[in-house]
C-alpha cells in the first residue's frame, strides 16, 4: 500500500499590537502552527493521519499557542486530524473519524489562505468535528455531507453540507450549510456555549481568477431560535443570529516570488438575546458589530515563505465602548 507523507511548519517571528486585550501582551514572539501528516494512497480502504496544533489567530482576537490541550482555538488534542475513507472511484469516497469542517472558504491552517489572521466568518464556523461523511463529484458538481459533532460537542447531532459548480475555469459559485438535528444542552463540554451548540448556518461565496487577481466575496447567516428547556441554568427567550461578510482578494506580480493578499469584512449579532448563562457569539457581549482588514504582502521561494500581516479592527461591544485595534505580524515558514 502506497503512502504519502506532508509536513508543514510556519512560525510568527514577531507581533505588534495597539490597544491588546487583557491579559494579552503587545509585542511577542511564539511558535504559529506545524503539521505533519501521513497519509495512504491506493487501495479501496486508505488512511489519513495527521498530528500538530495551530493558533487560529483571529482580526480583533488574541492568539493561542501551536500547543495541544490548552485553552486556544483548538483545545482539543495534538491530533489534527484521524479518519478511515472508502475510496470506491475517483467520484465518491466515504470517510469516519475526526475531519475538517466543510464551511467556509477560509482553510484552518493560515499558509492555505490570503492573510494571517481568519476572519469573523471562520471564528463562528465550527473546526474539527467527529463524525462521518461522504464526498462526490457529477460533472461541473461536486459536495460534501457530513453528519458530526458540531462544535466539538461529543454528540452526534450536527449535519453540515457543502456544494461547489465550476461554472469555467476561472469561476465558480458554492454554498454550504449546517443545522442541529436535536437540542444539545449547556453541560456539554466543547468549544462552543448554548448559541453555537444549537446553531443552524448558511453561507456561500463566489470565486473568479482574472490574470494574476483571484478575489472571492463570502456570506455567512447564523441563527438559534428559543431555547427554554435548560431554564433557569441556561435559557434562550429568544431568537439570536449572527451575520458575517468577508471580501478576499489575491494578486500574483507576475512570475517573481511576491503577492499580495487580504480582505475587509464586516460582522454583527442581534443585541436581542440578554439571556443569562446563554452566551454570544463574537464574545464581546450580544450586539456586537465590527469590521475590519488585513493586508498581506507575501513572498515565496519554493517550500520557503516569508509574509507580514498588516491589521486593523474596530468593533462597537455589545457590552458598551468602541474597541480599535492596530497589529502587524511578521511570520516565516518552510513547507515540505
Amino acid at each position: 500500500m502506497d503512502s504519502a507523507a506532508t509536513r508543514r511548519l510556519c512560525a510568527d517571528s514577531h507581533r505588534r499590537q495597539h490597544n491588546a486585550a487583557p491579559g494579552d501582551k503587545s509585542s511577542g514572539f511564539q511558535l504559529q502552527n506545524a503539521l505533519i501528516g501521513v497519509s495512504t494512497t491506493t487501495g479501496i480502504l486508505r488512511a489519513t493521519v495527521r498530528v500538530g496544533a495551530y493558533s487560529g489567530l483571529v482580526l480583533g482576537y488574541p492568539p493561542g499557542s501551536a500547543t495541544p490541550g490548552g485553552q486556544n482555538y483548538l483545545p482539543f488534542s495534538g491530533l489534527y486530524a484521524g479518519y478511515l475513507s472508502l475510496v470506491f472511484n475517483s467520484h465518491l469516497t466515504i470517510s469516519a473519524g475526526q475531519l475538517g469542517t466543510p464551511e467556509g472558504f477560509e482553510s484552518a491552517q493560515d499558509w492555505n489562505n490570503y492573510s494571517i489572521y481568519h476572519s469573523e466568518i471562520a471564528f463562528v464556523e465550527p473546526a474539527q468535528s467527529r463524525g462521518v461523511n461522504a464526498s462526490g463529484s457529477y460533472g461541473a458538481f461536486n459536495g460534501v455531507v457530513q453528519l458530526d459533532d458540531g462544535y466539538y460537542t461529543r454528540r452526534l447531532n450536527y449535519l453540515q453540507w457543502l456544494v461547489t459548480y465550476v461554472a469555467s475555469p476561472t469561476l465558480s459559485v458554492t454554498l454550504n450549510g449546517a443545522s442541529h438535528l436535536g437540542t444539545t444542552g449547556p453541560d456539554v463540554t466543547g468549544i462552543g456555549n448554548l448559541l453555537y451548540n444549537n446553531s443552524s448556518l448558511y453561507g456561500g461565496w463566489v470565486t473568479y481568477t482574472g490574470g494574476n487577481f483571484t478575489v472571492t466575496p463570502e456570506i455567512q447567516y447564523e441563527y438559534t431560535g428559543p431555547i427554554h428547556r435548560y431554564a433557569p441554568q441556561a435559557e434562550l427567550a429568544g431568537a439570536a443570529a449572527n451575520f458575517t461578510s468577508a471580501v478576499f482578494a489575491d494578486y500574483a506580480f507576475g512570475k517573481s516570488p511576491y503577492s499580495l493578499g487580504g480582505f475587509i469584512e464586516y460582522a454583527t449579532e442581534t443585541p436581542a438575546h440578554r439571556d443569562g448563562n446563554a452566551g454570544d457569539y463574537f464574545g464581546y457581549g450580544p450586539g456586537t458589530n465590527l469590521w475590519g482588514t488585513a493586508i498581506t504582502p507575501t513572498w515565496q521561494f519554493k517550500n520557503l515563505f516569508a509574509r507580514t500581516d498588516l491589521a486593523f479592527v474596530h468593533i462597537n461591544k455589545g457590552t458598551g465602548g468602541i474597541t480599535t485595534q492596530v497589529s502587524a505580524i511578521a511570520e516565516v515558514g518552510i513547507l515540505y
